[in-house]
């Protein structure tokens, strides 16, 4: 058995490896050939169990280096269905998380759902700050962020940007008639000034760099952040222009202070995963929805937000809103009957829920005429708002949607609880009618203007 194992290599190996190496496996000698073995004397034998292992270990390393590589960040997103969007929900207007709802709203929300759904997909919002965002986008905690983030070199170290849809840059906010103490960066930069600031973003590294003479206060909340100038605990904040024009719009006593030139200019953008394929989806469907122009409308719709935020718990305006997130709701219904070809217009359905709305109403002592004349007009906002959705898909060739929330585990129980905000807002309307205008400043995201008019148009007419 012995002479059977035992082997003659060929000389030209024996001069060009004259003496292998000893390996050792699990404690034993593989083995190991000298001259004089080559030459005729033998080879130490190979085990067999080693040999195997070894001729194993071939064959799995050139299968393992074939092997599929990881899937995009939009691949992964297409497969489910969703994009995961990351956002602070304290930075008027582009990105506020309306805690009475649970919901965010803002210019760049509604960018946002434009955006998914020129897309195909779902949007699923991830809360983040300002001191996070870049730890949370480095950790792959989101695919995209939005809400007023500026492209930075610091952020670009690390992620993509999409293509600006704005501008903007710092200016001094401070209380209406001391605008001239704090309109150059000399008279900001002085151990009187009582600077505040909130932390972690562009605003925070811009006042460390600009004015380390000030005595700068770091306050956590930026939605209140404001409140300390109102209120004398403090004097300045610099910050993006369009949120000072916001603030100075409230009537609250703030006023954006002049300054000569533009102090840090900078571009707004989505950040994105740093992955190519979807650079390239986003700035595609960027490019389709005429961003540029588009998002001027809604930003500007924002600031008319700002002037009318005294009517905002004002029984119209709250209507208005809840209409806004029932409209919201009918993109998924119509995805969830896209993918099953199911009819648009169910008449049986809608039958027997305007009877059970009547009997909710008359409960809460609303006028039937009433519920049949508001929810009249929400039911034909859903079903215009689904009628578009399908002509554009069908002019698209859309496939199936990934992702589709289930219509009656998820998306009903979620209609029905606005359906139930709006019943009780209901009651204490006076039925007077109000601006197509003013309502339409605490709407976000109408993707169908058609659908909206057709929605608010009983708080447009009121009530005789």
């Amino acid at each position: 058995m012995n002479d059977l194992m035992k082997c003659r290599l060929p000389l030209r190996v024996c001069r060009r490896f004259p003496r292998l190496p000893r390996l050792s496996w699990g404690g034993s000698s593989v083995g190991r050939a000298s001259r004089s073995q080559c030459e005729g004397r033998g080879f130490d034998p190979l085990p067999l169990h080693h040999f195997f292992a070894l001729v194993l270990l071939a064959l799995l390393l050139p299968a393992a280096s074939l092997a599929a590589p990881a899937a995009s960040t939009w691949e992964q997103a297409r497969a489910r269905g969703v994009l995961r969007i990351g956002t602070t929900g304290d930075y008027a207007p582009y990105s506020i998380l309306d805690v009475r709802d649970n919901a965010y709203v803002g210019a760049d929300i509604a960018l946002a759902r434009r955006l998914v759904l020129d897309l195909g997909m779902r949007a699923e919002f991830v809360p983040t700050t300002w001191k996070t965002l870049l730890d949370d986008a480095n950790a792959g905690r989101f695919d995209i962020a939005l809400g007023g983030i500026s492209v930075t070199a610091e952020r670009e170290r690390t992620q993509f940007f999409s293509q600006a849809y704005a501008t903007d840059s710092k200016v001094p906010v401070t209380r209406c008639g001391e605008e001239q103490r704090f309109d150059t960066r000399a008279e900001i930069n002085r151990p009187e000034t009582r600077l505040i600031e909130n932390p972690g973003g562009t605003n925070e590294k811009f006042a460390r760099a600009q004015f380390p003479a000030a005595t700068l206060t770091i306050h956590a909340d930026n939605r209140t952040v404001f409140d300390e100038i109102i209120n004398r605990h403090a004097d300045v904040m610099v910050t993006d222009s369009v949120e000072a024009q916001l603030q100075a719009a409230t009537g609250k006593g703030l006023c954006q202070a002049k300054v000569t030139a533009k102090w840090e200019p900078a571009r707004k953008a989505i950040m994105l995963a740093p992955d190519p394929a979807l650079r390239l989806q986003v700035n595609r469907a960027l490019n389709r929805m005429d961003m540029t122009h588009t998002y001027a409308r809604l930003r500007a719709q924002w600031m008319d937000n700002a002037r009318l935020a005294g009517d905002a718990e004002l029984p119209p305006a709250r209507l208005a809103r809840l209409i806004d997130m029932r409209l919201a709701l009918m993109t998924e219904v119509a995805r969830w009957k896209w993918n099953r070809k199911s009819p648009i217009v169910d008449l049986p359905r809608e039958r027997a829920q305007m009877e059970s709305l009547r009997g909710r109403g008359a409960a809460l002592g609303l006028d039937p005429e009433l519920i049949e004349t508001f929810f009249g007009a929400q039911v034909s906002a859903s079903k215009v708002m689904q009628t578009e959705l399908f002509a554009r898909w069908r002019r698209e060739g859309a496939g199936e949607f990934a992702g589709v929330l289930d219509l009656d585990k998820e998306l009903r129980p979620q209609i029905d609880s606005v359906t139930a905000d709006i019943l009780a807002v209901l009651g204490k309307w006076d039925g007077k009618p109000s601006s197509r205008g003013n309502l339409g400043a605490f709407t976000t995201q109408p993707i169908s203007d058609r659908a909206l008019d057709t929605a608010l148009q009983p708080l447009i007419q009121g009530r005789s």
